[in-house]
């Protein structure tokens, strides 16, 4: 566990700031790509992805206050998504087209800030006897238990998610497809592992993150269905 990489100018660097950095340039390099690939101005990648960046990172802190937390998955990806799809509406892009082009990017890009989580020793789950369990003596907060490392859990699941997308995106899907099942994969991938985190349970024995994950499963299934019935009438 390295909270802290390197001093730079007598300023720490956190694993999570430099992480949260290093994915805002991978997005930007596959969108650029990606816009390339698809024949549109290419220029306006960079503009879109600080915008993306900014409005996510504002969304997670937002609704980390409110819910008595760091930062926010949720609220980061709600209001990331709205900041993206404004911006391709307001660069005249269509909107489902460009959201399939840049969506496989994200669940690489999510594994990305969660390893930055598992090196500031944060978002960790319960006690465990598991031969994987680790101990953050410098987390936030600290604990010398051995319990769940549930960043690692995220990455396992989302480097697979991220493959799947991929060779989604070379398959000729209606628009908004792969962005859908986008939706699908991580709503699903919280779900299963907000089981080993640290969290209260509400209606139905469910915490109230596995309900938004539920939520944002719902949103992928009805917009895939409603794909998949618009290429069916055609």
């Amino acid at each position: 566990m390295h909270p802290v990489l390197f001093t730079l100018a007598g300023q720490a660097v956190e694993s999570a700031e430099l992480l949260y950095l290093v994915a805002v340039v991978i997005a930007a390099g596959y969108s650029t790509r990606a816009f390339r690939h698809e024949g549109w101005d290419a220029d306006a990648v960079i503009p879109g992805v600080l915008l993306t960046a900014a409005a996510a990172l504002l969304g997670a802190r937002l609704h980390g206050l409110l819910i008595h937390r760091g930062l926010s998955f949720f609220g980061g990806l709600a209001l990331g998504s709205a900041a993206a799809l404004g911006y391709f509406r307001a660069r005249g892009l269509p909107v489902a087209r460009a959201a399939d082009a840049v969506a496989p990017i994200a669940p690489f890009l999510y594994a990305v800030a969660r390893l930055g989580c598992f090196l500031n020793g944060d978002d960790y789950g319960p006690a465990t006897n598991l031969p994987w369990a680790i101990r953050f003596p410098q987390g936030s907060p600290p604990t010398l238990e051995r319990v769940h490392p549930t960043p690692l859990y995220e990455i396992a699941l989302m480097l697979p998610a991220f493959l799947w997308l991929r060779t989604r995106r070379r398959a000729r899907l209606p628009a908004g497809s792969v962005a859908f099942e986008l939706c699908i994969l991580m709503g699903a991938e919280r779900f299963v592992v907000e089981f080993w985190r640290l969290g209260l349970p509400g209606p139905a024995g469910l915490t109230a993150p596995q309900w938004l994950s539920l939520g944002l499963v719902a949103i992928g299934a009805l917009g895939r269905a409603r794909s998949l019935g618009r290429l069916r009438a055609a």
